[in-house]
């Protein structure tokens, strides 16, 4: 199963900012008691290396990403790491180019309809748009895609979603996930409230498209 499959199996891709790895530990181990087995940790500080490689040892069986890759140094110690895919805020040619000489998921990261038509000039199977809902939520993405929807993209709204706006995001037929931190917020981790996360886990599975 691709990387693509392996995200669209859950409607919420949940992304966390770990503070230590004990608690990234704890985390993985409340998603998975939800039924989520995937999770993005994004590379916003020092303890998120630590983290990504004891989530790596301890769950070998997660589909493990990393956030907020912004260069080659980045990508190269979480590809040594064994994570899954990276995930990047925005697009880099040159960090794409490494991606790919490395064989590692790129998933790049645009907002406007010219990021985006340069980034379908590469073979870029799944796409990060980010930050969607200051941009203009769903009404945007819809417009934002309606020209390149022929193209056969996927996408990943990101940025500012909550439960109650999930489920419109999943009704566009090219969505296969949505990026959610509100899943794994940093004061419920930051206080240790992991069953909370595993009924905000349950809670996010239950997710349908609105017809």
């Amino acid at each position: 199963m691709g990387i693509p499959e392996q995200i669209g199996k859950y409607p919420v891709l949940p992304i966390l900012n770990l503070t230590n790895p004990e608690n990234a530990l704890h985390a993985a181990e409340a998603l998975a008691a939800g039924g989520i087995e995937i999770m993005e940790v994004t590379l916003r500080n020092e303890d998120a290396l630590p983290s990504l490689e004891a989530i790596r040892k301890e769950f070998p069986h997660f589909t493990l990403g990393a956030g907020t890759i912004l260069n080659a140094e980045q990508l190269d110690r979480v590809e040594n790491i064994g994570v899954d895919f990276g995930v990047s805020p925005g697009w880099d040619e040159a960090l794409w180019n490494k991606a790919i000489e490395k064989n590692f998921f790129l998933i790049p990261g645009i907002l406007t309809p010219s990021e985006l038509n340069r980034v379908l000039q590469f073979e870029c199977p799944l796409i990060k748009v980010f930050p969607i809902q200051p941009a203009g939520g769903y009404p945007y993405l819809h417009a934002l895609l309606a020209p390149f929807r022929s193209l056969g993209r996927m996408y990943i709204p990101t940025g500012g979603i909550t439960p109650e706006l999930v489920s419109r995001y999943l009704s566009d037929p090219d969505v296969l996930s949505v990026g959610g931190s509100w899943i794994t917020p940093s004061q419920l981790l930051q206080t240790s409230q992991f069953q909370k996360i595993t009924e905000l886990a349950k809670s996010a599975l239950s997710f349908p498209p609105l017809q």
